[in-house]
């Protein structure tokens, strides 16, 4: 029978032999990760001090696969093996800063109380599948989410041999209906502008009048299709009002999300959201005040102590105003990127206004952004025919005579 072979990342038996001088000799064959053989020999006092010099000798050969993933096993727990997962994104930097932060948080607060103890053989379809309904009648938005979460970190197990398939490959998602867009007409932004400068100037207000934040903010998004965070984050390098077509370059945002202190990133969601955009005239007066009363800060919009706005600051703004007025939580500021998109796409088609959103697609433009009804063929000759015959003279049957 055969001698079976080692696998890669393993070796065989010590052999030793007593030497002549009372010390002992160790021999140890052993197998590298690219499957190519290798012999180690040493010298030692005794057969233990033998033995762990030559296991030290060739460990280095093939650490990667004798540890399984940093020391993972089938029997270690899924929130081990999860943690362990963000820090190879992180060496790998497949996952922006952002990213990272969202999934950590999503790992501790929604993934880990559900299975974080959970050993990963005991890991299976029925167990993402209770976690993903568990999710979503929480909240909804997030268990898709986390279900691709929870397929990344099975993959990356795969990847290291602590599972033989991906369980949450075989867990369908709950079907969404697409909600309709929202994207205020050009009345109601009037009126929602309106109701802004009243709630600066109401006669009960305590204090000093609030900034000009939201106003000014919302009066970029609407001339820009910017997400607010890159509005809070357009710095005056990027703002160019003395050109004959006075422009800004989004190229930056302000991050501020839950358990992340405030600061600015010089990339943007994707290569294409790296764009230059002519502004209407009308904006030119807004953004000339802040730069007169900018004080030489960078950023066009900061606070008093010079720190640069954040999209807290505008959400805080925003639904103060929308308690005061009585407005529907569906009024955000990306409502308002949508209305700019969506006159943007009516008027220069749904590839302009793709790039104009800074979307890498225009079918997320479309689907998502644009607000428009799809356009039917002109038909009004063809069916006109119809109408025209109800409409002559003594057409009109009886039917009850008829009958």
């Amino acid at each position: 029978m055969p001698r079976s072979r080692m696998k890669p990342g393993s070796h065989g038996e010590i052999t030793y032999q007593d030497l002549p001088d009372g010390r002992v000799r160790g021999t140890l064959r052993f197998r590298r990760v690219d499957g190519s053989y290798g012999k180690r020999r040493v010298r030692g006092a005794s057969k233990a001090q033998v033995r762990r010099s030559l296991v030290e000798a060739v460990e280095s050969e093939y650490e990667a696969v004798h540890t399984r993933g940093d020391g993972l096993t089938a029997d270690s727990l899924f929130i081990d093996l999860a943690h362990e997962y963000m820090e190879h994104v992180e060496f790998t930097g497949d996952q922006r800063d952002t990213t990272r932060h969202e999934n950590r948080r999503l790992i501790e607060k929604k993934i880990a109380p559900l299975m974080g103890s959970l050993a990963l053989r005991e890991i299976k379809a029925s167990t993402i599948l209770r976690v993903y309904k568990a999710i979503h009648r929480e909240t909804p938005r997030q268990a898709d989410t986390c279900k691709a979460l929870i397929s990344q970190i099975c993959s990356y197990a795969v990847m290291n041999d602590l599972m033989v398939a991906n369980p949450a490959r075989e867990v369908k998602s709950a079907k969404r209906r697409p909600k309709p867009i929202y994207a205020p007409d050009a009345m109601e932004l009037e009126s929602f502008r309106a109701i802004i400068r009243d709630y600066q100037d109401r006669e009960d207000r305590m204090g000093p009048r609030p900034s000009d934040l939201l106003g000014d903010v919302v009066d970029l998004i609407l001339a820009t299709g910017a997400r607010v965070s890159e509005a809070v984050g357009l710095k005056w390098q990027f703002v160019d009002l003395d050109a004959d077509r006075p422009s800004i370059t989004i190229a930056g945002k302000i991050v501020d999300s839950k358990g992340q202190p405030k600061h600015y990133e010089d990339y943007l969601k994707s290569e294409s959201g790296w764009r230059r955009i002519s502004i209407p005239v009308e904006l030119v007066p807004m953004l000339r005040r802040r730069k007169i009363a900018s004080g030489g800060n960078e950023f066009v919009f900061h606070t008093r102590t010079g720190a640069p706005s954040g999209t807290q600051d505008v959400h805080r703004s925003l639904r103060r105003v929308r308690e005061w007025a009585a407005i529907g939580e569906e009024l955000v500021p990306h409502a308002l990127r949508k209305s700019a998109v969506t006159a943007v796409a009516d008027a220069l088609g749904i590839e302009g206004a793709a790039q104009f959103a800074g979307h890498k697609r225009s079918r997320v433009t479309e689907q998502y952004y644009a607000k428009r009804a799809v356009q039917a063929p002109d038909t009004s000759a063809v069916l006109g025919s119809f109408q025209r015959s109800m409409h002559k003279q003594g057409d009109v049957v009886d039917l009850e005579s008829a009958r």
